[in-house]
């Protein structure tokens, strides 16, 4: 799948710019894409922002201590993992 976003504004930029995408992947952020795409959006000058997302957790504090023994009695991440 080929789409092309237009008209998106970008942080600290002037001028709105293009994104185009194919299967997933970023392939070219410019001004005025001349692109064959299968699907197009403008996004109206709107600001293009990365996700907030933190797409990691930490073994040592999940909340799998609930069991009897199963408390991270030393904080480490190490027995986090053996919990």
């Amino acid at each position: 799948m080929r789409t092309l976003f237009r008209n998106v504004r970008l942080k600290g930029k002037e001028e709105p710019v293009d994104f185009f995408v194919e299967n997933g992947i970023f392939k070219e952020i410019e001004p005025n894409l001349q692109v064959q795409f299968d699907q197009q959006y403008d996004l109206r000058g709107n600001l293009a922002i990365p996700p907030y997302v933190d797409p990691h957790l930490h073994l040592d504090y999940v909340y799998m201590a609930r069991a009897e023994g199963a408390k991270n009695e030393t904080g480490t991440l190490f027995e986090g993992i053996q919990r």
